[in-house]
């Protein structure tokens, strides 16, 4: 007698036609949704942007459509964020707003995560995103948090910190900290720590739609079944790190049933009465619920209360995310989380009168009131050599000794020309400036951005400072020029000519 062939788990076909690959999907949707989902895949994805509330006002998306002529439509979940139809337009990445770090390209369905989270911006909060590169949804925390408190960006991979880096200072984040170790160690390193932490974890990218940043690939069952074991063991981390109280939001931008419903399932199954699956469904106009059954496999009731986005739906590509709070404590294993002084890797807090002396000197300079600005959003000055940084304060009251990439923000450096102002720091406080300044016309401004020097202004009194601040016509800070006996030398770097 033949031997009837053993089902194997849904997975991703080894193709990179997205056409063929929502094939293997078909069990999971009714005839009418599989039909939806087969021509929404034959679509392209509009590009999507969410804006940077750190740099921008109320009227950014008028300035946009007026000076571009792009029209934005709102995303239903993610009050910041935006589709965009370019039209004739120039391309989203390749404007001096994106360059500046006015906004972040990402998509849609990736805006979903940090959304889920309950955020009182006016509270000071520790939060902690598991596995950030690039960091699209570390700058979307900091800016719910109104960059206050602290988030601490990790991600275990070497060669993918610089992008992660890179993200954050564009964004003109402070209240930051990157650190680069294995997930899965710092719930037993920081038990009960962090208000929140956001896992976007490592996953096979089955979403069913084709874009630069999530490319269909094919996928194995085993390389799934990896993944699936090492999602749960980051989630377990997370879990491990949070408060009792805390919430924790687990994303992929896969659809794969093994890393979505599969891990979460598991998870709840094993702490029990410890945590418990919030509902997700209340951030969206019309619900989309994770699944309960696969083709041999039947999950919990309570997986309706995670968000299984099947491109379809909101015209995104494929994603999952669900939000756990924890609500008692977890009978896990413990240990001492890695050490080293700031002192010794030569960063030293300075003062509170070498803070007021600096402050008072950088306010002559700049007419900006620095002092004001570490009070009021709780920073500390931190020097290393010449170069001047801004710390929140509560990653020194809390996490003082822990290695860091980078953290904070760099102000600037001395020089034995006078202070030399960062890119970072510009673009995010620069207009604010009421001394040290030169605003161009249009026609400066894109000799400027094209990297060339100026002429001296024959009317301007430059004084004693020779770096300034460099603004266009829409008031907006591009970066720093060098005066010269001849010219104003640009500063501007090479990423942004």
């Amino acid at each position: 007698m033949k031997r009837k062939a053993k089902k194997q788990p849904i997975s991703a076909p080894s193709t990179v036609d997205p056409r063929l690959a929502v094939e293997s999907y078909r069990p999971l949707l009714t005839p009418a949704e599989y039909e939806l989902l087969t021509s929404e895949v034959d679509q392209p994805l509009l590009p999507a942007v969410r804006l940077n509330p750190l740099k921008t006002g109320a009227d950014f998306v008028e300035h946009l459509h007026s000076k571009y002529g792009w029209t934005l439509e709102p995303l239903s979940y993610c009050p910041s964020g935006y589709r965009v139809i370019t039209g004739r337009g120039p391309d989203v990445s390749s404007v001096l707003e994106h360059k500046l770090g006015m906004f972040y390209i990402q998509e849609a369905a990736s805006m979903l995560p940090v959304e889920l989270f309950t955020i009182d911006p006016g509270k000071e909060s520790i939060c902690l995103d598991l596995a950030a590169s690039p960091g699209g949804k570390t700058t979307h925390l900091i800016s719910r948090l109104s960059d206050r408190g602290l988030v601490i960006a990790n991600d275990s991979s070497q060669g993918r910190i610089p992008a992660l880096r890179i993200v954050l200072q564009n964004w003109g984040a402070v209240a930051c900290a990157v650190t680069r170790f294995p997930g899965e160690s710092f719930g037993a390193w920081f038990p009960e720590t962090f208000d929140r932490v956001l896992l976007d974890a490592p996953c096979s990218m089955q979403g069913l739609r084709i874009a630069e940043s999530h490319a269909l690939r094919p996928v194995t069952v085993k390389e799934s079944t990896q993944l699936s074991v090492r999602q749960s063991a980051l989630l377990t981390s997370a879990l491990q790190a949070v408060k009792v109280g805390g919430e924790v939001v687990y994303s992929t931008c896969t659809l794969l049933p093994a890393e979505d419903e599969g891990v979460v399932d598991g998870i709840i199954k094993q702490f029990g009465s410890s945590v418990q699956l919030l509902d997700a469904q209340t951030i969206l106009p019309v619900p989309a619920p994770g699944i309960q059954r696969g083709e041999e496999t039947v999950y919990s009731p309570e997986m309706k209360k995670t968000i299984r986005l099947w491109p379809h739906r909101y015209h995104t590509a494929g994603f999952f995310a669900c939000i756990l709070q924890k609500t008692g404590q977890l009978d896990l294993p413990v240990s001492r989380p890695p050490s080293h002084e700031m002192e010794k890797a030569g960063f030293m807090e300075m003062t509170g009168a070498q803070e007021n002396a600096f402050g008072n000197r950088f306010h002559e300079i700049f007419g900006y009131d620095l002092l004001a600005y570490l009070s009021g959003e709780q920073r500390v000055l931190v020097r290393r050599d010449q170069k001047f940084f801004l710390f929140p304060s509560i990653l020194l009251e809390k996490f003082r000794d822990l290695p860091v990439q980078s953290a904070g923000l760099v102000l600037g450096e001395d020089t034995p020309e006078g202070f030399l102002p960062s890119q970072e720091w510009i673009s995010r406080f620069g207009a604010m400036c009421q001394r040290g300044t030169l605003t161009l016309d249009e026609t400066e401004s894109r000799k400027w951005l094209a990297g060339e020097n100026l002429e001296l202004h024959p009317s301007k009194d430059y004084g004693r400072q020779k770096f300034v601040i460099i603004r266009n016509q829409d008031g907006q800070a591009m970066g720093c020029g060098k005066v010269t006996a001849k010219a104003i030398k640009n500063l501007l770097p090479r990423r942004l000519i």
